[in-house]
């Protein structure tokens, strides 16, 4: 699952990377405190930092913008699942019912599945949370 880079005020980084809205877990936010301090945070939840004491509340995170997170997420699987079964349903009776020479050519397709479509699927998703909007956290 790709991450979400946020900026926050004062210099401080969330990378949105868990909390279940519907019925869909979505990826913890990463808060990076002033301090230096690290820790993942489930959407909708706060933290309070051990060493400084600053709260961070995900809150703050308009719920709309993190649900369309979540739905870009989920269409870039589907995609990936959906051409997968295609390929599956095309070949399994290609090979079964037809030729089980069909096999060999399955192969060289997984092998230019993995080694072609993959890359590019994974740089489209990469970009995807490049681009993804970013919101500004305040300590409470």
């Amino acid at each position: 699952m790709p991450i979400q880079r946020i900026d926050c005020a004062e210099g401080n980084t969330v990378l949105a990377a868990g909390r279940t809205i519907g019925a869909v877990k979505g990826p913890p936010i990463t808060i990076s405190c002033e301090c230096g301090r690290t820790r993942l945070v489930p959407y909708g939840e706060s933290w309070e930092c051990e060493e400084c004491g600053r709260r961070w509340n995900t809150r703050q995170i308009p719920q709309a913008d993190y649900e369309g997170l979540l739905r870009r997420i989920r269409r870039y699987r589907l995609e990936i699942l959906g051409l997968a079964f295609l390929a599956l349903a095309v070949f399994i009776p290609l090979i079964v019912f037809v030729n089980q020479s069909f096999v060999f050519l399955a192969a060289i397709l997984a092998f230019a599945w993995m080694f072609l479509y993959m890359p590019f699927w994974r740089r489209r998703v990469r970009r995807a949370a490049r681009e993804a909007p970013s919101w500004n956290l305040r300590p409470e």
